[in-house]
C-alpha cells in the first residue's frame, strides 16, 4: 500500500490538472485562426453603415479630398495632404470600398492591441471580449458612421489608441510598435487639427507622469514616451511639408495658416468689433464687406466672398487675427473656454449626413475619380436622401450610452481596482478634452469633431466589464481549486474518511455465494 500512495505527492492531481489547461502552447493553438475570423468579422460590422447605404458615405470635403490625391493640386480651404493621398493609394484609383476597407481593418488592429494590452490573459477570453466591444461599438456608438465615411475623421480616435499604447505598453514586440508608430504618423498627417491635439496630448501624458497616484494608474516613464511619440510626430510633419511643397505652396505645414482661425473670430464676433474699429485708419480688403461681414465660420469658409477677396492676401488675415487677439485677449480666452465646453458636449452622430452639402462639386469629382462607381453612388440611400431618418434615429440612442459609460466608467474608477484601466480612462478623458479645446477653439463647435472621438468611452465600458468579469473568473478558478486540492490532500492523507462506492454486482455475488 505504501508503494502505491505517495503521503507528500509535490503537485497535486488536480493542481497539476489546472496547469497544464493553462499551458501557452495549447493556448496559442488556433488562436490566430479565431483572431483573423474575429478581426473579418469586425471590419465587416463597421462597415455596415456603408454596406446598408450601397455604397461608402460623403460629406462635403470628400471632393476634394479626393480630386487632390488624384491630381494633385491643393484646393482651398488648404487641408491635409495626408488623407488625399491615402485614399489614392488605398483605393488603387478605382473604388471607394477599398479605402473604406482599409479603415476598417486599421481600426481593428488598434482596437485589438487595446484590448490585448487592457484585458490581457488567454488570447480566447481576449478574442470575445474584443467581439463583445465591436458589437457595442457598432451598434452604439458612431464608430461604423466614421468608418464607413470617406473622409479623415475615423483617425483621430485610432491615433488615441496607438499613441496610448505606444506609451504605455513595455511589452509590445518590435513589429507591433512599428506597426503602432506608422498608424500614429498617418492619422497625424490625416487633418491638421491632430498636429496640435497629438502634441497636447504628449505635454498630459508627462504631466500625468508627475501627479499621479500609482494605486490608481500608472503611466510610464517620460524619455521614452516623448520618443515614441515625437519621432511618428516629426516624420508626419515632415512629410506633409514636403507634399505641400510638392504643390507648390511651400514647405510648411498649414497652407491655410490662420484662415480657419479666422473664421471662428468672425463667428464669435470678435473679428467684425476689431474691423469697425480699424477700418477708418487701417485700408483692409475686409472693409469692403464691413456692412456684410461673415457671421458664422461656415459663412466665410464656404460662401462669402471675402475669403475670395482674400486669396493671396495671407498677410492681412494675419493682421485681423493678430489684432483681434491683441485688442480682446480675455475675451478670446473666455470665448475658447466656453467653445471647449461646447464641443465636448455636441457629439451628434452622423453630422457628415447630416450637413451634407456640396453635391454638384462632390458627384463631379467622384464621376472623374471613381468612375466605374458613379452609378452605385447616385443608387446609394444617402444619395436620395434615405439615409437621413436612420442617422436621426440613433444619433439620441449614441448619445444616452456615451453618457451613461461616462457615469459608469466613474465608478469602476472610483473602485480603483484596475490601475491599468484607470490609466486609459484618464488618458481617454485628457484626449476629449483636448480635442474639444483644439476644434472649439480654432474651428468651431460641430457635432463631428467630438462625434470623431466619442466612442472611446463606451469602448473604455467594455474594457472595464472584461477586467471583471476576467476577475471574477479568476476568484471563483482559485476557490474552486482551492476546494479540489483540499480533498486531493484529504483522500492522500485518510484514505479511511473516503467512502469507496462497490459495484452493485459484487454485492450480488457475495449475497449469492
Amino acid at each position: 500500500m505504501k508503494s502505491i500512495i505517495n503521503p507528500s505527492p509535490a503537485v497535486p492531481a488536480p493542481l497539476k490538472h489546472a496547469c497544464s489547461e493553462s499551458n501557452p502552447a495549447i493556448e496559442k493553438k488556433g488562436g490566430w485562426g479565431r483572431s483573423l475570423l474575429f478581426g473579418a468579422l469586425a471590419s465587416i460590422a463597421f462597415l455596415w453603415v456603408a454596406l446598408y447605404n450601397g455604397y461608402p458615405t460623403v460629406f462635403s470635403d470628400t471632393g476634394g479630398y479626393l480630386w487632390t490625391g488624384l491630381f494633385h493640386i491643393a484646393l482651398a480651404p488648404f487641408r491635409a495632404p495626408g488623407y488625399s493621398v491615402f485614399t489614392h493609394v488605398t483605393s488603387l484609383g478605382k473604388t471607394a470600398w477599398l479605402t473604406v476597407a482599409l479603415q476598417a481593418v486599421i481600426v481593428v488592429y488598434a482596437l485589438r492591441e487595446t484590448c490585448a494590452y487592457l484585458i490581457r490573459g488567454e488570447s480566447k477570453f481576449v478574442d470575445r471580449c474584443f467581439l463583445a466591444a465591436v458589437c457595442v461599438l457598432a451598434t452604439a456608438t458612431s464608430m461604423s458612421w466614421l468608418t464607413s465615411l470617406v473622409m479623415p475623421d475615423v483617425f483621430a480616435g485610432v491615433m488615441f489608441l496607438s499613441a496610448f499604447l505606444l506609451t504605455s505598453s513595455g511589452e509590445l514586440r518590435a513589429v507591433q510598435r512599428l506597426s503602432l508608430a506608422g498608424i500614429l504618423a498617418l492619422s497625424m498627417g490625416t487633418h491638421m487639427s491632430l498636429f496640435p491635439i497629438a502634441a497636447l496630448y504628449a505635454a498630459a501624458v508627462v504631466v500625468f507622469r508627475y501627479i499621479e497616484d500609482r494605486r490608481f494608474c500608472r503611466f510610464p516613464a517620460s524619455r521614452p514616451t516623448l520618443a515614441w511619440l515625437l519621432v511618428p510626430m516629426i516624420a508626419a510633419g515632415f512629410w506633409t511639408c514636403a507634399q505641400n511643397h510638392r504643390m507648390g505652396i511651400g514647405f510648411r505645414l498649414s497652407p491655410s495658416k490662420n484662415t480657419f482661425l479666422l473664421g471662428r473670430l468672425f463667428g464669435d464676433g470678435l473679428a467684425p468689433e476689431f474691423l469697425r474699429e480699424s477700418c477708418p485708419t487701417r485700408l483692409f480688403i475686409s472693409c469692403n464687406y464691413l456692412p456684410n461681414l461673415p457671421r458664422t465660420e461656415e459663412e466665410f469658409l464656404f460662401w462669402h466672398p471675402l475669403l475670395q477677396e482674400l486669396k493671396g492676401h495671407d498677410d492681412e488675415i494675419d493682421a485681423i487675427v493678430q489684432g483681434t487677439l491683441a485688442a480682446y485677449p480675455q475675451r478670446f480666452l473666455l470665448s475658447s473656454f466656453k467653445q471647449t465646453w461646447l464641443q465636448l458636449a455636441a457629439f451628434r452622430t452622423g453630422d457628415e449626413i447630416r450637413t451634407y452639402g456640396a453635391e454638384d462639386w462632390n458627384n463631379h469629382a467622384l464621376e472623374r475619380v471613381f468612375p466605374d462607381d458613379s452609378e452605385a453612388f447616385w443608387n446609394g440611400k444617402q444619395f436620395r436622401g434615405r439615409l437621413l431618418p436612420l442617422v436621426d434615429a440613433v444619433a439620441p440612442f449614441h448619445s444616452m450610452v456615451f453618457w451613461l459609460s461616462v457615469f459608469a466608467c466613474l465608478l469602476f474608477a472610483w473602485t480603483g481596482r484596475f490601475a491599468r484601466m484607470n490609466t486609459f480612462f484618464t488618458s481617454a478623458i485628457a484626449f476629449l478634452i483636448i480635442n474639444a479645446a483644439v476644434c472649439g477653439s480654432f474651428a468651431g463647435v460641430f457635432d463631428r469633431y467630438q462625434s470623431r472621438v466619442a466612442w472611446i468611452i463606451p469602448f473604455c465600458l467594455t474594457a472595464y466589464v472584461s477586467c471583471f468579469v476576467k476577475e471574477r473568473a479568476q476568484m471563483y478558478a482559485e476557490a474552486d481549486l482551492t476546494y479540489r486540492s483540499a480533498r486531493m490532500e484529504t483522500r492522500l492523507h485518510h484514505p479511511n474518511l473516503v467512502r469507496i462506492p462497490t459495484h452493485p454486482d459484487s454485492e450480488n455475488s457475495s449475497a449469492a455465494g
